[in-house]
């Protein structure tokens, strides 16, 4: 964490809310810290790396101290192998997973594509045995670019209210998942602005399910 983040942490006044637009996270905080400078601004996000941290760590990290359900944070781009692009997300106790599309984030006044939005969840333990959490990240990959420029990218963290856990690919044999119930969450994720931990899927599935089995019932 840098000197002017922490220098700048504390408490929230009374009434006090930090909730940037996805264009403002984009375009005015992120911009601002990959060019290095207006650290009184910057240091609004502290600067973490969330993968050293578990989810329930993070909100004790923040530049912010509030009774928010949403925290902030800068990231240095943290690569699986030293000559790979490919992402590392994965702590101690568990890993982050992609889920659904990523969602293209644009400046309102010139129509410009400036960030990918990825929907980030959870998982305690290891693959193919994770199991689910509640815990959700949105990832915002910057797509502009300029010379010297620094290489973040910003998370935002929330805890969704569900907490019903569910297994990521080795379901036990207690856990059944039909043909059925693949379609339906292929059909979900294809809704774009759509995240899997604002839609109660198993509230889905069983909706699906016993609406099946109403309409075989004799009238």
């Amino acid at each position: 964490m840098t000197s002017s983040t922490t220098s700048f942490r504390s408490a929230a006044p009374v009434g006090y809310g930090f909730h940037p637009s996805d264009e403002e996270l984009v375009n005015h905080f992120l911009r601002l810290k990959m060019r290095g400078g207006s650290d009184h601004v910057v240091s609004t996000i502290a600067e973490v790396n969330v993968c050293d941290f578990e989810p329930w760590e993070l909100p004790g990290k923040s530049a912010i101290q509030s009774n928010d359900p949403e925290c902030y944070f800068f990231s240095p781009r943290n690569y699986k192998y030293s000559k790979s692009q490919r992402a590392n997300r994965t702590t101690k106790a568990g890993y982050w997973k992609g889920t659904g599309k990523d969602r293209t984030v644009t400046a309102e006044s010139t129509g410009e594509q400036i960030a990918t939005k990825r929907t980030l969840v959870f998982y305690s333990g290891r693959v193919p045995n994770g199991v689910k959490t509640n815990w959700i990240m949105h990832e915002y990959n910057p797509t502009f670019d300029f010379p010297n420029k620094r290489d973040f990218i910003l998370y935002k963290l929330k805890k969704s209210p569900d907490d019903t856990p569910a297994f990521d690919g080795g379901e036990s044999s207690t856990c059944i998942v039909t043909e059925e119930d693949v379609q339906l969450r292929t059909q979900l994720e294809s809704f774009n602005g759509i995240d899997e931990g604002d839609y109660n899927l198993n509230f889905a599935l069983n909706f699906t399910k016993w609406e099946h089995v109403v309409r075989k019932i004799p009238s």
